[in-house]
This record gives C-alpha cells, sequence and structure tokens, in this order.
C-alpha cells in the first residue's frame, strides 16, 4: 500500500511527497479528512495537481480516493 502524505503548510493529500513543500506521513484518511487544512495558501507545487477537494471539510487531494465527500475542481 502506498503511502499518503499531508503538507504541513497548507494541509493537501498526496502519495507523492515530493509534490509538497512541507511533506508529513499520515496514517491513513482518517487522521487528516474531517479537519480542515489551510488550503488558502496551497503550495505552488501542488496547486495545479490538487484536482479533488472534500465537501466535508475543503481539504484537497490529488485522488478522489484520498478524501470523503469528494468533488472534481477541474
Amino acid at each position: 500500500m502506498k503511502k499518503n502524505y499531508e503538507c504541513e503548510r497548507c494541509g493537501v493529500v498526496t502519495d507523492n511527497r515530493d509534490h509538497l513543500c512541507v511533506p508529513k506521513s499520515v496514517d491513513n484518511i482518517h487522521s487528516y479528512c474531517g479537519f480542515a487544512g489551510d488550503v488558502a495558501n496551497m503550495c505552488d507545487s501542488i496547486r495545479e495537481k490538487a484536482a479533488y477537494t472534500c465537501v466535508t471539510c475543503g481539504r484537497m487531494a490529488e485522488k478522489a480516493e484520498m478524501i470523503c465527500e469528494t468533488i472534481k475542481l477541474h
């Protein structure tokens, strides 16, 4: 199973730590989804890659399966 990472600066979630400015390993979806991240200050390196947002908490992610209630952004 691939490891997931959250940016400690903006809260975006991905499975590629190289896409984040300040990556931190997260255990599973329940350890971050449902807790709002600061997506207003999203890292430049992830801005175009974050394709989904959670309608529950606003958390953004590269893949739909990384958050609970998804909406495609673009």
